[in-house]
Order: C-alpha cells, then sequence, then structure tokens
C-alpha cells in the first residue's frame, strides 16, 4: 500500500497539470465559418461572394490569435482585389494563405 499512495500521488499530479483538449481553444464559429467558406470559395469559379461572407467572419472573430486573424484578414482583402481583377490563381494562392492563417490563429486562440 505504502508504494501505490506515491504512485497515485504522481498520476493525479500529471493529470491536474495535462491541459484539457479544448480548453485553450475555445469555440471559434466565425473562424470556423471563415475557414469553410475560404475552402469553398477556392474550389468555386465565382470566388466573390464567399470572400466576401469570410471577410465579414474574420472582421466578427474574436481578437484573440496572436495577429494571425488580422493577417488573414489582409489576405482576403487581397484575394478579393484578385478576383475582381480575374486572375484566379492569385486568388488561389491568397486563399491558400489566408486558410493557412486562420488555422494558425485557431491553434493561437487564448
Amino acid at each position: 500500500m505504502k508504494q501505490i499512495i506515491p504512485v497515485l500521488a504522481l498520476l493525479l499530479l500529471i493529470a491536474l497539470g495535462t491541459p484539457r483538449v479544448g480548453a485553450e481553444n475555445p469555440d471559434q464559429p466565425h473562424m470556423r465559418a471563415a475557414l469553410e467558406l475560404l475552402q469553398t470559395a477556392k474550389k468555386s469559379d465565382t470566388p466573390l461572394p464567399m470572400l466576401t461572407s469570410a471577410r465579414k467572419h474574420l472582421k466578427n472573430a474574436a481578437k484573440n490569435k496572436g495577429g494571425a486573424r488580422v493577417e488573414a484578414l489582409e489576405l482576403v482583402d487581397e484575394a478579393i482585389a484578385q478576383a475582381k481583377a480575374g486572375d484566379k490563381k492569385k486568388t488561389e494562392q491568397k486563399i491558400n494563405a489566408a486558410i493557412a492563417n486562420i488555422h494558425s490563429g485557431m491553434g493561437n486562440a487564448k
């Protein structure tokens, strides 16, 4: 019995010190919505409406993303400009970069 107590104490310390999944990454509906819209826009022949909606979601997302939300917003603005100019390849590049920033921002959320 004396040998079990230190083991149990160690396991308790480990359990208390281990972050719970999702505890550091709160629900982020605006970021998730922007991500889904950008992924759809990337495949679309008419991405502008989805890019505009994704921009609105990024604007409304919590500002706790370590700068990644702001960078994603800038990239979406650039994607919108490229889409208006008719450059599908550059639009897709900007969308891919924005998607990467959103993933990063969701991971950095506090």
